[in-house]
């Protein structure tokens, strides 16, 4: 019988790229790929991968090669989230790996880089989550948040925060409803301007950080959430949204089987009909209007999840100030393209956050 959650092999083929520019070694993923026939081998694997570089930052860590041991841990933390991100089946497993990844991410980047904090802020009975660095030299910064989307959270981002640090640009990668370690108590929702408005009020009043120039970057469903925040959250002064969809009741009839299990879970609390039913209230309609700030939009046309232009174009078209960045086969997320869109699309931000 076919495995519900679809074809495991063409799940890695289809990971390759964004795993690359999420920071795993381009070695470790072909062997990977080798191994992986089902989807217990993929837990399995990446799980293995993750124990390994455990390993190399003890041994590091004795040699006193602190920033090789900080490397290393964050290396674990993200192939142990890459293990867990594509399943919701095992629940115990899940918040095992995932636990794991906060754990081995959170101890990396306190050894890589002596401004990370750990923020948590109460927030509907339970808490959201971010990691806050900043660059050094560099007295009061701007600051961009980082946005996950539904399989993303905010230990897959360190590479993508280099980006952001290297042009002088403070980064708060966040967990909001549904996502990480917050998806344990909170289930996706479509207002995400609330988690990011908590956040931002504890941020509030830092005089390390130039709050009047705030962006937020969003990739795959974090752009949609990007682009409602900042339409709704008028701290924000520019958005960036990567692959986000215009509407995701829209897009539903092209989920594979593996993301409809994973919208049921984290969207509908196990109930698909609730998972469909609120699907319907994530919708640029009525929102997108309403983002005054500078809005850039990056998509793909080769994205096998959402149509460019119904949801690309439109979501571009639709904002006062929206500007597209339309790449000829690009998949979803633009993985493919990233260094047309990473590092540039940063600079955008600065240049008009």
């Amino acid at each position: 019988m076919a495995d519900p959650r679809g074809d495991v092999r063409a799940t890695v083929a289809t990971m390759q790229a964004r795993c690359m520019i999420r920071g795993v070694d381009f070695s470790d993923f072909q062997q990977l790929s080798a191994k992986v026939a089902s989807w217990n081998d993929w837990w399995d694997q990446w799980t293995a991968m993750g124990e390994r570089y455990l390993a190399l930052a003890d041994r590091y860590r004795a040699e006193g090669w602190k920033e090789s041991a900080g490397s290393a841990r964050v290396r674990a933390g993200v192939a142990f989230h890459f293990g867990k991100s594509m399943a919701v089946e095992d629940d115990a497993r899940y918040r095992e790996l995932t636990k794991r990844s906060v754990e081995a991410v959170t101890t990396g980047l306190r050894l890589l880089d002596p401004t990370f904090e750990r923020i948590e802020v109460p927030f509907d009975g339970h808490r959201v989550v971010g990691n806050l660095r900043r660059p050094q030299g560099v007295e009061r910064p701007p600051l961009a948040l980082l946005v996950p989307g539904t399989d993303s959270v905010k230990e897959e981002f360190p590479q993508w925060e280099e980006e952001f640090l290297a042009r002088g640009i403070a980064t708060l990668s966040m967990d909001g409803p549904g996502q990480g370690e917050v998806g344990f108590e909170l289930l996706i929702r479509h207002d995400y301007e609330r988690p990011v408005g908590a956040l931002l009020d504890a941020v509030a009043g830092r005089n390390d950080l130039d709050l009047s120039r705030i962006a937020v970057a969003g990739a795959s469903l974090g752009g949609y959430y990007a682009i409602r925040a900042a339409a709704f959250e008028p701290r924000i002064t520019a958005v960036l949204a990567n692959g986000g969809p215009w509407s995701l009741a829209d897009a539903w009839s092209g989920f594979s089987p593996l993301y409809v299990a994973k919208y049921t879970w984290n969207l509908g609390g196990g109930s698909l009909e609730t998972a469909r039913q609120r699907a319907g209230c994530m919708t640029l309609e009525g929102v997108a209007d309403h983002v005054a700030v500078p809005a850039l939009v990056i998509f793909g046309t080769a994205d096998a999840l959402l149509d460019a232009d119904r949801h690309g174009r439109r979501t571009a078209s639709e904002m006062p100030k929206g500007e597209l960045w339309m790449f000829e086969g690009g998949n979803h997320g633009v993985s493919n393209f990233a260094a047309e869109h990473l590092g540039p699309g940063a600079d955008w931000l600065l240049t008009h956050m």
